[in-house]
């Protein structure tokens, strides 16, 4: 790792433009269900809305690390440590983003190099409508004598200790990560060939951690935005545990005035696979806004 070329190589700008289409099928592949969530899957809703997760498909086609000066990559070792998403406007139904990807830091933790890598989005006008961080671990590739903490990084929170407030629970499909793949755009055959999988230390093809995410986003959104995606404002997970299509994601939370933490487990094995997570709302509610069936409340 070459931290110094990295940092200063400059890329072209990512030009990315999308449909109400795609923004449908990046919906249905984080769990997206036609009766609860009518506005993110129906172009023609009186109140149509892009979830917004939806922005890690131009972020994840600007952050191109495999031919990087200074930084070595091999998919097969390659894992996706934390995610940061921060909207500063809501995202437009279609069109056109262009953005931009920087390295900031590769930091050395002895096992593997962690890379940080910000993008930056603009719609058409040239407003900036998101930033976001990928923090890409590289086993294997440590032990370079680098730093091992940045003041670049975006950092987790801590869970509370006592019962969560709020829990919301919901079942994958087999076919999750084959149909995420598709809507966002991030086509890793980790995600569904069963022998790459196998040369990657899995028995299986495992789930997308941005599918995760997109998952968490939507269930803090249903529970404490009142499904309104406009309130929503940033998101922060660490990727802890790979979790197979088919499990079901558990989704803990608790509200902090306007910061609702979470964990996420599967329910299955009780493995915690997103942790020291959160979501910052342009308001939450008070209590949580979605019925109880969906919803247990502690």
């Amino acid at each position: 790792m070459d931290k110094k070329t990295a940092c200063a190589h400059v890329p072209e700008p990512s030009e990315f433009e999308y449909t109400t289409r795609d923004a449908i099928i990046y919906a249905l592949g984080v769990g997206a269900r036609a009766k609860e969530d009518l506005c993110y899957v129906y172009e023609n809703h009186e109140d149509f809305k892009v979830l917004p997760s939806f922005i890690v498909a131009p972020g994840f086609q600007a952050h191109t690390l495999m031919d990087w000066p200074g930084v070595e990559f091999d998919l097969q070792k390659v894992l996706h440590g934390e995610q940061y998403i921060e909207v500063l406007h809501p995202l437009p139904a279609e069109g056109k983003l262009k953005s931009e990807a920087r390295v900031v830091d590769i930091l050395d933790k002895g096992s593997g190099a962690l890379i940080l890598g910000n993008v930056t989005s603009y719609d058409e006008s040239g407003k900036k409508v998101a930033i976001q961080q990928f923090s890409t671990f590289q086993t294997g590739y440590g032990n370079f004598g680098g730093d091992r903490t940045s003041p670049h990084e975006f950092k987790a929170a801590t869970v509370p200790d006592r019962a969560p407030d709020a829990v919301i629970e919901q079942k994958t499909s087999v076919d999750q990560a084959a149909l995420y793949r598709l809507g966002s755009g991030d086509m890793n055959p980790l995600h569904v060939d069963p022998q790459f999988a196998k040369m990657s230390g899995f028995k299986t093809p495992i789930l997308h951690g941005l599918c995760s995410l997109g998952f968490a986003t939507r269930h803090v959104i249903a529970a404490w935005a009142g499904n309104d995606a406009n309130k929503f404002k940033a998101i922060k997970v660490r990727f802890s545990s790979p979790v197979f299509p088919g499990q079901t994601l558990v989704t803990e939370t608790w509200r902090t005035g306007n910061r609702i933490i979470f964990q996420m487990k599967v329910k299955e094995t009780g493995k915690v696979v997103i942790s020291n997570a959160y979501v910052d709302l342009i308001e939450a509610s008070e209590r949580p806004t979605i019925p109880v069936d969906l919803v247990s409340k502690l």
